[in-house]
Parts: structure tokens; C-alpha cells; sequence
């Protein structure tokens, strides 16, 4: 399936374990799927930041267990997508596959937005997803 602009689909991502890094205006933490590469000019430390708290604009599907807000330095949590509905806001195929600083490298790339911030300026309402790399992220057309 190649989702267009503008389709809802379900997405998801199977949950693996992170240690929290850092806990500031983002919670910081050592992504599970991913191991940097520096085979390139562009270098990626390893580490990914999740926006969390009500005041922030930035949104991301990905959710923690336990909730950031309980997490310290140093914790050990669980990193997911649950299936989510959400909208495609962009889509994009990378042949030969994306080299972003980590491999295995994505093959593609889909911005997701939820439906309640379909309102607000597309580059800040959703999230890109890399797919075809390390995340076991899923994408499913809605059926309903």
C-alpha cells in the first residue's frame, strides 16, 4: 500500500525497551531500533527526542510506558506506537534508501498528523515516520 495525501490509516509500532537520557523541554532517550552509521558525513548520536506536557506544540505518535512524566534520568521505559488513527499529511519512497546518520537506512518516509490537529499548520501539527529501516512500524489503510 501507498498512502496519498490525505488517507487515514492505522499505524503502529511494536514496543521495545529505551533508557532515558536526558529530561528537559523533550525526554531524551537511546533509541532501541536503530544503531548509528558513520559510514557518512551526517552523524546521528543515537538518541531521539519525544516532545511530552500539554504546553508543547510539537506532537509524535510514539508513546512510553512508563508516561514521561513519571520518567527520570536513567530509567528504563518501554517505547511504542499503539494503533493510531491518524492522516497522512505526506509520503515519500528514497531509492536508493535514505542515509539519515543510522541504518539500516529508511526506504521511505510518511508525515502523519492526528485527526483532532488537522486544523493547525501542516508542518507543525504532525510527525515523519521513517519506514523500511529498523522501526517495525505499520501502516494499514482504515477499513471503515
Amino acid at each position: 500500500m501507498v498512502p496519498r495525501v490525505g488517507d487515514e490509516v492505522i499505524v503502529s509500532c511494536e514496543p521495545a525497551t529505551a533508557r532515558v537520557v536526558e529530561k528537559h523541554r523533550y525526554i531524551t532517550v537511546e533509541w532501541p531500533w536503530r544503531t548509528a552509521d558513520n559510514s557518512f558525513n551526517i552523524r546521528w548520536s543515537g538518541h531521539v527526542n519525544l516532545p511530552y506536557g500539554d504546553a508543547h506544540q510539537e506532537w509524535s505518535p510514539y508513546r512510553l510506558e512508563p508516561a514521561a512524566f513519571a520518567l527520570r534520568v536513567g530509567d528504563v521505559c518501554t517505547v511504542s506506537i499503539p494503533p493510531t488513527r491518524l492522516h497522512v499529511g505526506h509520503y515519500e519512497t528514497y531509492d536508493p534508501p535514505r542515509h539519515l546518520g543510522w541504518a539500516p537506512a529508511p526506504t521511505a518516509g510518511i508525515y502523519v498528523i492526528p485527526p483532532e490537529r488537522m486544523d493547525l499548520d501542516l508542518e507543525d501539527a504532525g510527525c515523519m515516520l521513517y519506514l523500511g529501516g529498523a522501526e517495525p512500524i505499520r501502516v494499514e489503510p482504515v477499513k471503515d
